[in-house]
């Protein structure tokens, strides 16, 4: 198991690409005609954990990592709202 942050920040960033891309791919098929906006919900909890595992793993005091969370969430909120309206305006929903 390596140490080195690139890897494991590489790594989480592919399960999350992953993850958005199932979600999308699922709602578009099982859902056509409804437009449903648990994306937001999941890429901000995503968001929330990838940064709440870069606070650990870089071992910062709980502070800052509760700061870093709520960053990631409002962030991943943000990501997942512009996911979203460009899935719209493409007509992909």
């Amino acid at each position: 198991m390596h140490d080195h942050l690139l890897i494991w920040t590489l790594g989480l960033l592919a399960g999350l690409v992953a993850t958005v891309v199932a979600a999308i791919a699922t709602r578009v098929r099982v859902l056509p005609d409804v437009i449903d906006v648990s994306i937001i919900l999941t890429v901000a909890g995503l968001g929330g954990l990838a940064f709440t595992t870069y606070g650990a793993l870089r071992r910062y005091d709980p502070d800052r990592v509760a700061r870093l969370t709520l960053a990631g969430t409002v962030g991943g909120g943000c990501l997942g709202m512009f996911i979203l309206l460009f899935a719209l305006a493409t007509k992909v929903v």
